[in-house]
C-alpha cells in the first residue's frame, strides 16, 4: 500500500446543465477536490457549478477557442499548486470510477511506480425504453459492449506534464513514465437528445475554427457542422437517430444493459 496521496478532478465544461450536477457530485465522492473551468456557458451550467460553493474551485474560462490540451494542462498545474499528487481529467458527460476500490483516490494511492493510468471508455446512448428520469446517468442504462478506441487518462502531477487533446493521453516530455491499465473505467454519455447533439456539434466546430489545430482534430464535429450548414437541424437529427439512438436495444447485439455504478 502506498502513502496517502491527494487526487484532484479537473474539467472544462460548456453548456452541460442536464448532466454536470450529477457528474460533479460523483467526482466529489471519488477524489479530494474538483476544479472546473466553465467556458462561457449560457444554459445554467455555471449556476449549477456555483451551487457547489466551496466544495469545488470554479474558474471562468472566457476564451471561446477549443484549446483543450492547453487548458487542461493549465488546470493540472493549478491542482499541483494546491497540493494535488494526481489529477483526473474529466468531461461533464463522463462518470469515472474504479471497479476494484471504493474511490479513485484509494485506487491511485497504491500506484507508487506509475505516472499515468489509462481507463477504458464505454459509450452509453439513449433508447426508446429509457425511464423518464432527468438524470442521464440514471436513465441511459444501455451502452456499447466494446470500449471506444481511445482511452482516457489520469496523471501524476509534474511540471513537465502535458495532457493531450480529448484527455486521451499525456506525457512528461522526455520522461515517459509507466502506464497502468484496467484499474479505472469511464462511462461516457456524450449524446443525450437530438437537440443536445446539434448544439454540441455546432458549438464544438465553431470552437475548433477559432484554433490553428489541423482539420483532423475534431473531424467529426467539423463534419457534423458542415451537414448542419447544408441541411439544418433535421440533417443532424437523422445522424443522431442513425448512430446514437436505439429503438430496440435488447435486440441489438452491439448493446448491453449495464447502468453506470
Amino acid at each position: 500500500m502506498g502513502s496517502p496521496v491527494s487526487v484532484f478532478g479537473v474539467a472544462m465544461v460548456r453548456d452541460e446543465v442536464d448532466i454536470i450536477g450529477p457528474v460533479v457530485a460523483h467526482m466529489l465522492g471519488q477524489v479530494d477536490h474538483v476544479i472546473v473551468a466553465d467556458n462561457l456557458s449560457v444554459d445554467g451550467t455555471f449556476d449549477v457549478l456555483e451551487s457547489f460553493g466551496s466544495q469545488i474551485t470554479l474558474v471562468a474560462d472566457t476564451d471561446p477557442a477549443y484549446r483543450q490540451s492547453e487548458k487542461m494542462t493549465h488546470l493540472a498545474g493549478v491542482a499541483q499548486s494546491m497540493g494535488a499528487d494526481w489529477v483526473v481529467p474529466f468531461d461533464a458527460d463522463e462518470w469515472i470510477y474504479s471497479p476494484h476500490h471504493d474511490t479513485i483516490t484509494e485506487c491511485l494511492t497504491i500506484l507508487d511506480r506509475y505516472s499515468i493510468v489509462e481507463s477504458e471508455l464505454y459509450n452509453h446512448l439513449p433508447t426508446a425504453v429509457d425511464p423518464d428520469d432527468p438524470n442521464p446517468i440514471k436513465s441511459m442504462g444501455w451502452r456499447f459492449r466494446k470500449p471506444g478506441q481511445l482511452p482516457k487518462v489520469a496523471c501524476r502531477t509534474d511540471e513537465r506534464l502535458t495532457i493531450h487533446m480529448g484527455n486521451h493521453g499525456a506525457d512528461y516530455g522526455r520522461f515517459k513514465g509507466r502506464t497502468a491499465r484496467q484499474i479505472l473505467v469511464t462511462r461516457h454519455f456524450p449524446y443525450r437528445s437530438p437537440e443536445q447533439f446539434v448544439r454540441k456539434a455546432v458549438q464544438g466546430a465553431e470552437a475548433l475554427r477559432r484554433t490553428d489545430l489541423p482539420e483532423s482534430a475534431g473531424a467529426h464535429w467539423r463534419q457534423y457542422a458542415d451537414l448542419h450548414a447544408a441541411g439544418g437541424d433535421e440533417a443532424l437529427y437523422e445522424v443522431f437517430h442513425t448512430w446514437f439512438w436505439s429503438d430496440d436495444p435488447a435486440n441489438n447485439p452491439d448493446l448491453i444493459f449495464d447502468p453506470a455504478p
